[in-house]
């Protein structure tokens, strides 16, 4: 049934009522519109950095990882994928067959680049569809990317001879062919692609052959991509794929043993669903949107209760006319609609651009790049879910204020004075008296004591943004630069060939050469460094019989195999003994070893309590002499010490095997083709520079099939981090200081207005402009002291508490706790909030003091 009013329908009426109300509160109306235009805009900024993080990361993970698919069956043979690619779960499926898997040429050393085919699904997949000319289709026509045709010294032209040196099956070949196509290489790409047609495939069907499970030869093995129909997650629909099909891996429990095991896997761009679950993320976000919706009820709430109780009378009179509770809620509803309406649309725009413009450095904060290209799409989900945020905000702030107008009785309304901006006495309240003297301080405290649930919540509004400010200076303070860079690298620098530094050591053929070695210890900015030797699994390997070491290889006999070092006293000695104690001349007199123990990201030691100091250890060496026989030698040698190693300076950089180091006297007698690994050295303090620009020029003119890494990388990596974390967290505490200064901008102004009848009758009995102003003054020092005892105290408990328990799971994160910088913000808050009530008073100030006693 219609409310009605005067027995008619009364909808026309509410509506002109809520006009004309909206039209009389502009001061209130441009404070709320501002204030759900900036929670809008946090809810649109923040929902578009999840949205472009998520979609950034996918997009940088396929073209990390060469191509798009939702998974991969890779080292398969051409009838494995005939038995799949029919399946009615796949969507789309990808073919491509390696030709040659590594061509070598002068300066594909930091370049590798390998020779494909791949069909139309495949290109598209890999965006490697030519930007100019076109797909090969003739036998002898091929297509490649940019970086790889001028490493090859060919012109990227159409038409142009490419003429190529390839293996297959260990025996070499040479083609003339014509470049029909090329793309430009890819920033992520960290390998070079030609791409061969169908017609040279078929031509060569008889050398690509499949023969991959008897002599790990790559040519002629098939990769395929798969993209599945719907949604939902990837891994349970690939082992339906393969179980369906008769085939296992390594996620359904198969055994490279069994004649059906197929390698596959999830492609990593579309393992993101998993982050989604990480309950740390999920209450991350949680809190980020719940702080955001207690913000802007703060401001949307105060706003709305000040100006119910201000018109309290008007709405008391439209019940004596017999407007019903609901059709006054209904009115107020009316005009948060109408300012909705013109601040969300305002905040989402306004959201949209500062999150697009905030992205890079979220992304620059992360292992990936900005300059690879960030994806900031204007996903409808995005506006859709922040309006409904802001507007659900809005909805809870309005809704009390609205009860409180429709509850009021006519005759509660009469008996009610307004007593500054939303607070109100019944008359004949007693007033409490002073034997003091009236004191301007005494009243500006007694003035904020009269509504205590508003003032409360302005400095709630504005004490948040501090905790915040205060929380985003101790984040990016506590992150413990030694302990971030030491993870990585613990050396100044760490020189070796292009493929140790691809983690391909193993499988190199590369050597770091003392030619470089000693250009390096000749530098005047050397101070000390050290070699670290080893094998290749390829021609010699190690094991051991004891059960306490452990891995998922083995020898033929079941022994797991270990990696074996040599070390110069250098390495060895920069090594953290964990147990045990390192008597360095029994050491290197030999029959001791050192078994290295890895950490985990947070610095704690990856133990293997089987093996103490002490322990003796039987090992086999394998290898094969001159006459590729093959020769057994085995050894005992007792453990002296457990050490931390560190992964990037005192291993091969691929983890797996259990690891023990000797020093290089003692280890280069035990092999027959021992390698030097790498050279990590110091330099003098303050030559990094010089020592970087010698570097760098080295590598790239004199041996560019070597390469460097160095400290100042994970430096500016570092710096990177902490430069996010300022951003994005000084962009939000901003944005949610403006509100909480709007929200006391609301408040005074408010509070002005509705008392400019009292301030006139105060002047009229003597009391002048300059004390009104100091009283407001006063009243605005109040609010920011108690600002300051309030974010001083919840500042300290937050950080003591919530932020030390954050922190406690970032390895790199060494909690101190820090209270300047809210020391520094202080004093502009008392400055703020003395001037803006001063400002204020002036705009009713320009009228007589008749005048406002007649307004009243």
């Amino acid at each position: 049934m219609k409310d009605i009013l005067f027995g008619n329908n009364n909808a026309s009426v509410i509506k002109r009522l809520s006009n004309r109300c909206f039209k009389a509160g502009k001061s209130r109306n441009v404070i709320a519109g501002v204030a759900i235009a900036l929670t809008t805009l946090l809810f649109t900024a923040i929902f578009t950095l999840g949205s472009g993080l998520m979609d950034t990361v996918q997009d940088q993970n396929i073209r990390r990882q060469g191509g798009d698919g939702q998974a991969v069956l890779n080292y398969i043979s051409d009838q494995i994928y005939e038995d799949v690619k029919d399946h009615p779960l796949i969507d789309k499926i990808a073919y491509t067959k390696a030709v040659s898997y590594r061509l070598q040429y002068p300066g594909m050393e930091k370049w590798p680049s390998d020779l494909w085919y791949m069909d139309d699904m495949a290109l598209e997949f890999a965006r490697y569809t030519p930007t100019t000319g076109r797909r090969p289709q003739a036998e002898n026509e091929i297509i490649a990317d940019t970086r790889t045709l001028e490493t090859l010294g060919v012109p990227a032209e159409v038409g142009q001879t490419v003429t190529l040196q390839y293996d297959i099956k260990g025996m070499q070949y040479t083609t003339d062919f014509t470049l029909c196509g090329f793309w430009e290489t890819d920033m992520l790409s960290s390998i070079g692609r030609l791409i061969v047609s169908k017609a040279f495939v078929d031509a060569q069907s008889g050398l690509l052959t499949y023969t991959y499970p008897e002599d790990n030869d790559y040519s002629g093995i098939v990769a395929a991509y798969v993209m599945f129909r719907g949604g939902g997650a990837v891994e349970p629909k690939l082992q339906k794929l393969l179980s369906e099909t008769g085939y296992t891996c390594d996620i359904m429990g198969g055994s490279p043993s069994d004649s059906n095991y197929v390698i596959a896997r999830v492609s990593p761009a579309y393992q993101g669903g998993e982050l989604l679950g990480n309950p740390a993320l999920l209450l991350s976000g949680l809190a980020g949107i719940l702080l955001i919706m207690v913000t802007g009820y703060l401001i949307i709430y105060n706003i709305f209760q000040i100006s119910v109780i201000q018109d309290i009378q008007s709405y008391g009179q439209l019940k004596t006319l017999g407007t019903t509770s609901r059709q006054i809620r209904r009115l107020i509803g009316r005009q948060s609609l109408r300012l909705s309406a013109i601040g969300i649309p305002a905040g989402l725009l306004a959201g949209f651009l500062i999150g697009k413009a905030l992205m890079p450095f979220l992304i620059n904060g992360t292992v990936y790049s900005a300059e690879a290209g960030v994806k900031v799409s204007a996903n409808p989900s995005i506006f859709l879910g922040a309006a409904a945020f802001a507007f659900l905000t809005v909805w809870i702030s309005v809704r009390k204020p609205a009860k409180i107008a429709g509850s009021v009785s006519p005759i509660e309304a009469v008996r009610f004075t307004e007593s500054d901006a939303g607070a109100f006495r019944r008359k004949g309240t007693a007033s409490k008296k002073s034997t003091g003297g009236v004191k301007i301080y005494r009243m500006a405290l007694s003035n904020l004591g009269r509504n205590r649930k508003r003032t409360l919540l302005v400095i709630l509004s504005m004490t948040l943004s501090l905790v915040l400010f205060h929380t985003v200076f101790t984040l990016s303070r506590g992150f413990d630069i030694e302990k971030y860079v030491a993870k990585f690298v613990n050396k100044d620098f760490v020189i070796s060939t292009a493929d140790y530094f691809n983690y391909k050591f193993e499988t190199s053929e590369m050597e770091l050469t003392t030619s470089f070695v000693e250009a390096v210890r000749q530098h005047e900015a050397f101070l000390d460094g050290g070699g670290l030797y080893s094998t290749r699994t390829l021609e010699e390997a190690f094991s051991a019989e004891s059960g306490a070491v452990s891995s998922y290889n083995k020898d033929e006999k079941g022994n797991p195999y270990v990696q074996f070092f040599g070390a110069d006293d250098f390495l060895l000695e920069s090594m953290e003994v964990v147990e045990g104690t390192i008597d360095w001349e029994a050491l290197n007199r030999g029959g001791y070893v050192l078994y290295g123990l890895a950490c985990d990201d947070k610095g704690n030691v990856i133990d293997n309590p089987a093996i103490h100091p002490g322990d003796t250890l039987r090992f086999h060496h394998v290898a094969k002499d001159g006459l590729n026989n093959t020769i057994d030698v085995t050894f005992d040698l007792t453990v002296m010490a457990k050490v931390r190693i560190n992964e990037n300076t005192d291993t091969t950089r691929n983890t797996g095997e259990a690891r023990f180091y000797l020093p290089t006297e003692q280890f280069l007698p035990l092999c027959r083709t021992p390698h030097m690994v790498s050279y990590p050295f110091n330099v003098k303090d303050g030559a990094e520079a010089d020592m970087e620009a010698f570097l760098r020029s080295y590598v790239e003119d004199v041996e560019p099939r070597m390469n460097y890494d160095s400290k100042e990388t994970y430096i500016r990596s570092f710096h990177d981090l902490t430069s996010l974390i300022v951003t994005i967290g000084g962009a939000l505490s901003m944005i949610i200081g403006l509100i909480g200064i709007a929200n006391f901008v609301n408040s005074v102004l408010t509070s002005i207005i509705t008392r400019r009848k009292e301030f006139a009758m105060l002047q009229s009995i003597g009391m002048t402009g300059k004390q009104l102003k100091r009283m407001l003054a006063w009243e605005g020092v109040y609010y920011a002291i108690g600002t300051i005892i309030a974010s001083a105290v919840i500042g300290t408990l937050f950080s003591a508490v919530a932020v030390r328990a954050i922190a406690g799971g970032i390895w790199f994160f060494t909690y101190r706790f820090i209270f300047w910088p809210m020391l520094v913000v202080y004093p502009f808050l008392i400055l703020l909030t003395m001037i803006i009530p001063t400002l204020l008073y002036r705009g009713i100030a320009r009228d007589s003091i008749i005048e406002r006693l007649r307004q009243g």
